[in-house]
Parts: C-alpha cells; sequence; structure tokens
C-alpha cells in the first residue's frame, strides 16, 4: 500500500512522491505481459503501482499513465515488490516533452 505522503521510513528516493491517483498501464518487455492498474503516488523519477499481481523486480516495463485525458509515457524498471499489494516503478527513459506533463501533474498534486 502506498503512503499518502508518498514516503516511507528510511526511504531512499531521490525525490519524493506525491499521492497520486490515475490510471496506469505496464508492458513488460520480455514476455509482453499487461497490467492494468492505478498509480498511488507519482514523483519525477517514478511512481507505485497498486496491483495484487506485480512483475518481479527488475523487470523492464513501458509505462503509460492516463489522467485527466493526458497521457504520459516512459520506460521503466521495477524497483521493488509488496506481493499482493504493489510495486515501486523508476522511470529509466523520460523524454523531455514527457518530463513536462509529470511536472505539471506533480505541481497540481502539491497545491491540493
Amino acid at each position: 500500500m502506498s503512503s499518502p505522503s508518498g514516503m516511507w521510513p528510511n526511504d531512499k528516493r531521490r525525490e519524493p512522491r506525491h499521492f497520486f491517483i490515475a490510471t496506469v498501464e505496464l508492458l513488460e518487455a520480455d514476455v509482453q505481459a499487461r497490467i492494468r492498474a492505478r498509480t498511488g503516488d507519482l514523483s519525477i523519477n517514478g511512481c507505485y503501482v497498486d496491483t495484487l499481481n506485480p512483475f518481479p523486480v527488475r523487470s523492464k516495463v513501458k509505462v503509460t499513465i492516463t489522467h485527466n485525458e493526458e497521457v504520459f509515457t516512459a520506460l521503466g524498471t521495477v524497483a521493488h515488490v509488496e506481493p499482493n499489494i504493489g510495486m515501486g516503478v523508476s522511470f529509466i527513459e523520460v523524454d523531455p516533452k514527457q518530463k513536462e506533463i509529470v511536472l505539471k501533474w506533480l505541481m497540481a498534486a502539491r497545491s491540493s
């Protein structure tokens, strides 16, 4: 379960995550498995995906997040897994235009 503040004890993230609910689709690169779920939080470097069936740690994924009719895409890797709860995904390749979308979402999340 993602924490409402986006922070866990002993958190080693580079940037804080903010509570952020959106539709997310992950496509696992090697076996072409697909998960449709929702985000629990978001940062400029990654997101938490609420799902009962997370991919294994270090899985490479294509991330597509949809929020308010805007779509963000990036390549990522599964950083950590909580069985039957979800997974943390780190973005590893983000186009500059896609980064602008995340920054806009984060600014809105910070002000709410």
